[in-house]
């Protein structure tokens, strides 16, 4: 399961998308799909969640969007962005720049849905959050798996252990009390092992942890540090790189009763 965002104005293009991934989840792979209002709202969208691809129009505000690709290139330097439009008007030396800015290929809005089915297949890469939900499964109950990995994908919410309880159909007392039983961290534990997660993962782009702290609700740098040291005995240079969200994963799961799997 993985995040996928879109900025366009075309109903076709939202519908291709939408079609690729009803494709995707009549075969059990289901992913979310998430619209983005303007450039800046897709920007702070992909510096916060765990999108894996971005479909966006360079040309949806009328002049080609350099600045703005860079500026989300910049944000989220992991994130495999597609541009779609139709660019046989266009001049050619758009697609070059476009290269140049880090866009993985072209896709023209009017392409059937095989055409995105195809380009959500080659661009759609799985990453270590996703690989975290898939190893849950074997260490917590199946009516637990089905609403934590959902969560931990999401970075924005739920934020309460209210908020939570909802998201497993549950009271809060009854989800305390199952987490208990299955031998799971507390409510707070989860929501604090989730944020750190999405913390590591902006780290591994080579983000400060002041600038993760304040995208994602830490009073402070140093209050990320402190939680961060509490939780995994880690410091933020220490889960800088790619392989950073991968450690804390790994602690995550341990805590969740993977011992095995991390002996495996």
């Amino acid at each position: 399961m993985a995040e996928i965002l879109f900025l366009s104005s075309c109903p076709t293009v939202a519908r291709r998308i939408r079609e690729a991934v009803q494709r995707e989840a009549a075969g059990g792979v289901h992913h979310v799909v998430r619209p983005a209002r303007g450039w800046a709202d897709l920007t702070a969208l992909a510096g916060v969640s765990s999108c894996a691809v971005a479909f966006v129009d360079p040309y949806r505000e009328g002049a080609f969007a350099a600045a703005e690709i860079r500026r989300l290139r910049e944000r989220a330097p992991a994130l495999e962005i597609v541009a779609c439009a139709d660019f046989s008007a266009r001049p050619p030396a758009d697609a070059f720049s476009l290269a140049l800015l880090g866009v993985r290929a072209l896709v023209d809005g009017a392409e059937g849905p095989a055409a995105w089915l195809r380009i959500l297949h080659q661009h759609l890469n799985r990453g270590p959050l996703d690989e975290l939900v898939e190893s849950l499964a074997e260490v917590v109950p199946p009516g637990v798996h089905g609403w934590l990995g959902a969560a931990l994908l999401d970075p924005s919410l739920p934020n309460t252990v209210p908020e939570l309880a909802r998201a497993a159909r549950c009271s809060p007392r009854t989800l305390r009390r199952s987490l208990g039983a299955a031998g799971l961290p507390s409510p707070e534990q989860l929501l604090a092992w989730r944020r750190l997660l999405h913390a590591a993962r902006l780290l591994g782009d080579g983000r400060t942890a002041d600038s993760v702290a304040r995208a994602l609700g830490f009073s402070s740098g140093s209050a990320l540090r402190k939680s961060l040291k509490a939780l995994t005995g880690l410091r933020p240079r220490d889960v800088a790189g790619p392989a950073g969200v991968r450690r804390v994963a790994a602690l995550f799961l341990v805590r969740c009763g993977g011992e095995a799997l991390r002996a495996a």
